[in-house]
């Protein structure tokens, strides 16, 4: 049994050894490709791979040679608002609630985009809804600094 599977597995691998050369011919003025010489004038031709082609799209360099340019580091600003965890976003924004910090994008998946907008030393993002309640976002450096409901009661 073993042997037979040996016997099929050699024989799977000779097309790919017998197909492993080129061949390039000229017939009736036209250049023909093939993998058995196709005339008295074939010649067969090497298609090794190049040693390196492409490069590294980030560094604009040569192909990879075995060790990677370091990145040029660049100050970061310090971000002014908290990390929130992608869990409690996605908890906040499916119970249509905001905390301090998040981000405008994610006030506006949460409640939508404002009726009104302030700017100046700090946005305001103004929900207006019948019945006369309004509730208030104000952002500071990019993120929720602060927010409030008004509601009227008759």
């Amino acid at each position: 049994m073993k042997k037979s599977g040996i016997l099929v597995a050699s024989l799977m691998m000779l097309p790919a050894a017998s197909s492993a050369a080129v061949y390039q011919c000229d017939k009736d003025g036209q250049t023909v490709f093939s993998d058995v010489p196709c005339g008295p004038n074939a010649q067969e031709l090497d298609h090794t791979p190049a040693p390196a082609l492409g490069g590294q799209f980030d560094t604009n360099s040569n192909a990879y040679s075995g060790t990677r340019p370091q990145p040029k580091t660049q100050a970061k600003k310090a971000n002014p608002c908290p990390h929130i965890d992608s869990t409690t976003l996605r908890r906040l924004k499916i119970q249509n609630k905001i905390r301090r910090g998040m981000l405008p994008a994610d006030v506006r998946k949460s409640w939508g985009a404002p009726g009104s907008v302030r700017t100046g030393g700090t946005t305001q993002w103004a929900y207006h809804y019948s019945g006369g309640s309004s509730n208030y976002v104000y952002f500071r450096d990019g993120c929720v600094s602060d927010f409030s409901s008004y509601t009227r009661n008759y």
